[in-house]
């Protein structure tokens, strides 16, 4: 079902330096700023360093038909998720799951969508690990109901009902522990009220805080986070989000636009300072970058309406913009001195082939230098492996991970979130291992995924 990524962690250090932002003019300044960053950029994707590390959800690995770690069927009652964004709260490694499916029974009892213990409004999952390693997989625990299955989480207003409703592509995006409390952002108002596959889905348009005091088992709206003009409408510019804390005391979040222009996005970036985050107005502190001044100092304003692309995405003709992003997933490297952004992106090109790009900054705000894409279905395996490749007349079929009603239905990636507990690396050689959730299509859930970057100039 899709997913909205959010996904991030962040830990953050001194920055770097500042250099100019590229301003609108044309496409032509366009290139030449692009062409610059490239030249700056020597901090490099290790070719073919990509591997899938483990199947993170289900009951058996849909590639080599083993168990998985986290037995999520039998355990939990979840046969399959999306999204998978991760952050640390109290000693804790929590994990966001979008548009769950559930076992029709668990232990004997119903467990399907109609369920006494479901409700169709709500349909997400959250999970925990204390996990210290992560190469055999990580084992993960749930919320769970009365039944013991996976609960759902539900966003409750000050009267204890509902606040918003959270169907397909809707769901919790990104979250961060913060003054020994949870903070989860929430997508939704999909204005496709009924969406099931394999009709139309809709995409979220608005996004909301919450908090919650009890480890994720009960959530508190606090206010809007991001939201177009009215119900359902484009204009929301943080919808798919990514948060970081930084050391200046702000969190940052990096954000993209949903509804018509789900992954149709350029990235944006907003903050707060983090002792305002939780405050139930807090939406009025909340800065938007706008670009840097004449001494290249960041600008910022209080209107989500001044908020300007960090950078755009290009098919080959620079002069026709293709913005591609949807979900995505930013964290500090300590290892390489750089921010980290990995989302997805559809375009296609010699040079940055279709699937998950990478983009490095010394700032949380510019400049990010060009997209190195580090996992492409076909260059890094995933094709006929843990990612089904469709079946038509002429390509005869490559692997058993499709049911047979969707032979017909590629798989995809999307949804790259940073594990950032686990990334390692050696800074005096500027070498870094980061891990990943990515999700795919076909078979429908997400797998974690491992790649490594290394500074060029060190070695």
């Amino acid at each position: 079902m899709r997913k909205l990524l959010g996904c991030v962690c962040a830990v953050a250090a001194a920055w770097l330096g500042m250099a100019v932002l590229v301003k609108e003019g044309g496409a032509q300044a366009r290139q030449d700023w692009r062409s610059t960053q490239a030249m700056e950029n020597h901090i490099t994707y290790v070719q073919g360093s990509s591997k899938k590390v483990c199947q993170l959800t289900g009951e058996t690995d849909h590639e080599f038909h083993k168990p998985t770690v986290s037995q999520t069927e039998t355990r939990f009652g979840l046969k399959a998720a999306d999204h998978g964004y991760s952050f640390e709260h109290h000693g804790k490694l929590f994990f966001l799951f979008g548009d769950t499916v559930p076992t029709r029974t668990f232990h004997g009892r119903r467990n399907g969508p109609n369920a006494p213990t479901r409700n169709p409004d709500f349909n997400d999952a959250i999970a925990f690990t204390t996990d210290t390693t992560i190469e055999n997989c990580v084992k993960l625990d749930f919320i769970r109901n009365s039944i013991g299955a996976f609960k759902s989480p539900v966003v409750l207003n000050a009267q204890g009902q509902p606040a918003v409703k959270l169907r397909t592509n809707e769901s919790p995006i990104s979250g961060i522990s913060e003054g020994g409390r949870m903070y989860v952002i929430f997508g939704t108002d999909n204005p496709t009220d009924t969406a099931k596959p394999p009709g139309p889905l809709g995409y979220p348009t608005r996004t909301v805080v919450a908090v919650s005091e009890d480890d994720a088992n009960t959530f508190h709206y606090l206010y809007d986070f991001s939201k177009g003009p009215c119900f359902g409408c484009a204009g929301g510019k943080f919808i798919n989000i990514a948060i970081a804390r930084a050391s200046d005391g702000y969190l940052y979040f990096w954000g993209t636009q949903g509804g018509e222009l789900y992954r149709k996005s350029a990235p944006y970036l907003a903050r707060i300072g983090a002792e305002d985050f939780g405050r139930r107005d807090g939406w009025r502190y909340l800065e938007y970058f706008t670009g840097l001044d004449q001494q290249k100092m960041p600008r910022f304003s209080k209107s989500e309406a001044d908020a300007a692309p960090l950078f755009e995405d290009y098919a080959d003709d620079p002069s026709k913009p293709q913005n591609c992003m949807g979900e995505l997933g930013v964290e500090w490297n300590r290892f390489v001195h750089r921010w980290v952004m990995l989302y997805n992106c559809l375009n296609n090109t010699g040079a940055h082939p279709r699937g998950i790009y990478m983009r490095l900054a010394e700032n949380p705000w510019s400049p990010w230098s060009v997209p190195q894409t580090i996992f492409n279905l076909i260059r890094d395996g995933g094709y006929c492996h843990f990612i089904h490749r469709a079946v038509t007349p002429e390509r005869p079929a490559c692997d058993d991970l499709s049911a047979p009603n969707r032979l017909a239905v590629p798989g995809g990636d999307y949804g790259p979130c940073f594990i950032s507990r686990f990334t390692t690396g050696d800074e005096a050689l500027g070498t870094s291992t980061f891990y990943y959730t990515l999700d795919t299509w076909n078979p429908y859930g997400q797998v974690i995924m491992k790649s490594t970057i290394q500074d060029e100039s060190k070695h």
